[in-house]
């Protein structure tokens, strides 16, 4: 019985033992379930953390490079360019800054733009309004860390962005829902920003150990996962998951990092219900399953272990990954040692088109197309080699067939024994830069093709002067072969001052980055030859020079040199001869007309009468062609000026057709002048010019209207600018009309259509080329339109102002008694005058004039006798010859003027020079007034009544 106790207590020891093995065992494997299953979890939240936190990271990076992109094509737009109005661009920058605002609402506080020196600013306010300002600011790259700053390379643009960095990290986590427990921070300079949430843990919560190794992989750019504590404001710690993910925003040139953490408690929390259930479930059925528990715990741990390493491998992986792919546009993928794609990231389809699973089932012999073999031959090289890394660049298919230059960078995979066992790879679009490379190189073989056909000789150097290439056609123009030049400087080639010259141009180009030019005279085996040299800078090493042979520019601009001084000499000459002619014609002339003037006022026969106006109008003709010519070859010089001033429009034009009334009667032709009634009854112009210009043209067309003809003078006018007046004018007959090919030659000096010795209509020719130099001096241009047996018509415009009142002219007072015959002036203007006069001919004139006004004169016959008779003698008056042997008028009315006598004297000038330079030299040197040869006797006697009348004040 003992033994059967013994037996059953042996029994049931041993199922007690089993019981409370059972138990131990069941709660053993109870809190090791629970343990792999919150590791499990834990592992899982982990994973799950870090790919919230690089999405987060990476959408962020996107964004803000997207932002940098926009304001810098905002800062090169064509609406910058300073050609357009400034309101124009404001309304542009209006709606660009709207539409940036809106778009990156959370990352912009205050975007500011200066333009032509003013400065912009907008910004959305707290109630999301548009505020729109300007500051006075001046926007630089350095304005402050956290702005983006672009300018534009075509205009004088600049654009700053102030940035909200905490709003837009907020923003972009925002989206990423990670449960409860859990906190979401931002690393920016050096601390770590809470976002969202208001929990009790202070920025920097964080323990020490972990926050400084988390601290370290970020800034060196390492993504991480750690387990540490959250240290609260009253000192409670809290287990948590720490995930965090750096990025570079590469624009503001800092590093940042978005760190998630959770806490470990939510986390668990959810399995406490499930695993009581479990744990009954486990009593109930430990007798059936416990051999099966033994073998799943065995098989749990074993997975575990297998899914712990394969997430740190695939972590490394990742980390990798992001590490490839935040430097450049391209795709990481996964081979076996069969080259079989098993693994491709998603960014295959921005790079190829191709979705993960396509591109998986899709042959590499069909992407790489006829290049397939060269790429295979080149990788086994590597696996043959040994080589832990292979490089390849190619061709490669997209999905839509287009072909996409890529570079392939490989990682290759060996086991123990030494054999491959696969590979890991990243796939890069380098398309836009091959492309780019490609036409580089183009383009260099263009200028080349360029440089080689151009006949300049092309130097390059280096940042010292020393010559590097070359590109010559004619070796002949240089002082050595060119060759021989490379590797000297260029003071060594070409010595002595030439070549310190070129060195200081050269240096200048270098230091200041603008061209510079020097002309040069080399003496060469084929002779003495010049040279224009450009030194300008090719790029930061090197300086170029372009050098032209302009020997034949040089004799050109020579005998150009000597052609134009032989022109100005003969222009000076042809002045002088003019002037000189005008003094030897006028001087007669006054003699002539003026004893004419006085034979006039002596008792004539009728017959007599009738000769002597022969004589006169002979005499006033020619005055009027010597007049016709002087006055041209003013306009010619330069010399003739205009003096506007201001009267009645309608009274002058009205005078000037009323000059035409004797011959217009003799051949019963008919003149209207039509003037617009917008004209304003007061102009301010030249009104000699205007009467010169119209009398020309009047006369020309009179003279060649026909019997019984009408000629048409119209007069518009329009206003521009408040006081702007253009004067258009038509004068229109239907006189004999001029051939179509002769039109252009009415305006040239000396010439008339259809000359020949028997022609009906005679003239100098200058009429009109007079009128047409005088209508563009006054901004205006002559038109003709003509034909023949229809008539002409002549059209300008003239340049005016318009004025409410006419100018007031110098009124002179005569009395109302002032006699008009000769005899008479002395008793009514009694006067000492003294006549300075070299000409015989004009002197009788003179004389016999004064003795016929009853004036008893003296005379002098040149400047000194003047003077002395001044000294001697108290005159009122005294009429004074420019031009005289032994003294000329000019000086002798100086010196007059510094003798007591002189002092008061009225001193007029007689002169046959009228070119204003003679008049304004004459009245510089004291003289009164001036009289130009020859004088008509009713000038005389005004400068008579002047004198006497005291209109010549005192000097």
């Amino acid at each position: 019985m003992r033994i059967n106790e013994g037996k059953v207590s042996e029994k049931f020891s041993w199922l007690l033992s089993f019981g409370i093995f059972s138990v131990v065992l069941t709660i053993l494997l109870a809190l090791f379930f629970y343990r792999a299953l919150s590791d499990n979890l834990i592992e899982t939240r982990q994973i799950f953390l870090n790919k919230q936190v690089e999405l987060a990271a990476n959408e962020a990076q996107r964004r803000f490079t997207n932002l940098n992109s926009e304001i810098i094509s905002f800062a090169n737009s064509p609406e910058n360019l300073d050609i357009l109005d400034l309101e124009v661009q404001e309304v542009f920058y209006d709606a660009r800054a709207r539409r940036i605002l809106n778009s990156y609402y959370s990352l912009i506080d205050t975007l500011y733009i200066q333009q032509r020196g003013k400065t912009i600013y907008y910004r959305l306010n707290t109630n999301n309004y548009f505020e729109k300002g300007t500051v006075q600011k001046e926007l630089t790259k350095a304005s402050c860390h956290t702005c983006l700053f672009a300018a534009s390379t075509r205009s004088n643009v600049k654009i700053l962005l102030k940035l909200n960095l905490y709003n837009f990290f907020a923003e972009s986590t925002l989206n990423y829902y990670l449960g409860m427990g859990a906190y979401k921070f931002a690393f920016q300079d050096d601390e770590l920003l809470e976002l969202h949430t208001s929990s009790n843990f202070p920025n920097g919560a964080i323990n020490k150990t972990v926050y400084d190794r988390m601290y370290r992989e970020i800034t060196g750019g390492l993504r991480g996962s750690y387990e540490g504590e959250l240290i609260d404001g009253e000192g409670r710690r809290e287990p948590v998951l720490i995930v965090q993910y750096p990025f570079n925003l590469h624009e503001l040139g800092r590093g940042y990092g978005f760190v998630f953490v959770q806490e470990k408690s939510h986390v668990t929390s959810g399995i406490y219900g499930t695993y009581f259930f479990i744990f009954a479930a486990l009593f109930g059925l430990l007798l059936v399953i416990l051999v099966f528990i033994f073998k799943y715990l065995k098989t749990s741990n074993e997975k575990n272990l297998l899914l712990e390493k394969n997430s740190k491998e695939l972590a490394e992986l990742f980390r990798q990954q992001t590490m490839l792919l935040q430097q450049t546009k391209g795709f990481i993928y996964y081979h076996d040692k069969n080259w079989k794609l098993y693994q491709v990231s998603e960014n295959v389809k921005n790079v190829l088109g191709y979705e993960t699973k396509e591109m998986l089932e899709t042959e590499k012999s069909e992407i790489f197309e006829g290049n397939f073999q060269a790429y295979l031959d080149e990788i086994e090289k590597s696996v043959r080699e040994k080589s832990e890394y292979f490089y390849y660049e190619s061709h490669i298919r997209g999905r839509s067939r287009e072909q996409i230059r890529v570079k392939l960078f490989e990682k290759l995979f060996y086991d123990t024994t030494g054999a491959f066992s696969g590979g890991v790879g990243i796939c890069t679009d380098i398309d836009e830069k091959y492309l780019a490379d490609q036409e580089l190189i183009k383009s260099e073989n263009r200028l080349r093709s360029v440089l080689k056909s151009l006949p300049d000789i092309i130097f390059i150097y280096d940042n010292e002067g020393v010559y590097l290439d070359y590109y010559v056609q004619d070796e002949s123009l240089l002082l050595v072969p060119p060759e021989f030049s490379m590797g000297k400087s260029i003071k060594e080639v070409v010595q002595g001052a030439k070549g310190e010259e070129l060195m200081e141009a050269f240096f200048k180009a270098a230091r200041t980055g603008k061209m510079q030019t020097r002309e040069m005279e080399l003496l060469l085996d084929i002779g003495r030859r010049f040279f224009e040299i450009r030194f300008f800078k090719l790029d930061e090493n090197r300086i170029m020079s372009v050098g032209r042979d302009i020997t034949g520019q040089k004799l050109w601009e020579r005998g150009l040199k000597e052609a134009k001084e032989a022109a100005e000499q003969a222009n000076i000459e042809k002045s002088r001869f003019l002037a000189n002619m005008s003094h030897e014609i006028r001087t007669p002339m006054n003699g002539l007309l003026g004893i004419i003037g006085l034979l006039q006022n002596t008792r004539m026969t009728i017959e007599q009468e009738k000769l002597v106006r022969v004589i006169s109008d002979s005499g006033e003709s020619l005055l009027s062609i010597v007049n016709d010519i002087l006055d041209y070859s003013k306009i010619e010089a330069g010399k003739l000026e205009l003096n506007p001033l201001s009267f009645d429009i309608r009274k002058e034009l009205n005078r000037i057709i009323n000059v035409f009334t004797g011959m217009a009667h003799s051949k019963k032709i008919k003149i209207r002048l039509n003037i617009d009634k917008e004209i304003p009854e007061f102009v301010e112009l030249d009104k000699d010019k205007l009467s010169q210009i119209f009398v020309n043209i009047i006369g020309n067309a009179v003279k060649f209207s026909h019997y019984e003809g009408k000629i048409s003078v119209v007069i518009k006018g329009e206003i521009l600018f408040t006081d702007n007046l253009i004067l258009h004018c038509v004068i229109k007959d239907n006189g004999i009309g001029i051939p179509e090919d002769k039109v252009s030659m009415l305006t040239m000096p000396f010439t008339q259509v259809g000359e020949s010795q028997n022609s009906e209509y005679k003239g100098t020719g200058l009429g009109l080329a007079i009128a047409n130099r005088l209508i563009e001096l006054m901004g205006g241009s002559l038109h003709v339109d003509s034909e023949v047996g229809t008539g002409s018509t002549f059209s300008f415009t003239l340049m005016a102002r318009t004025k409410n009142k006419e100018t007031p002219l110098l009124q002179k007072e005569d009395s109302q008694d002032t006699p008009t015959d000769l005899e008479n002036i002395a008793e009514s203007y009694p006067l000492k005058v003294l006549l300075v006069e070299d000409s015989e001919i004009n002197l009788q004139f003179m004389t016999m004039l004064m003795s016929q006004m009853g004036y008893k004169v003296s005379v002098a016959t040149n400047g000194l006798d003047a003077i002395k008779m001044v000294e001697k003698k108290q005159f009122d008056l005294i009429f004074m010859d420019n031009q005289m042997p032994g003294m000329d008028g000019i000086e002798a009315t100086k010196l007059i003027r510094a003798i007591p006598y002189g002092y008061n004297a009225s001193i007029i000038g007689l002169s046959a020079n009228v070119f204003k330079t003679d008049i304004d030299m004459a009245l510089k040197a004291g003289m009164d007034d001036y009289l130009t040869k020859p004088v008509r006797i009713k000038d005389i006697i005004d400068k008579i009544k002047d004198c006497h009348n005291g209109l010549y004040g005192k000097k």
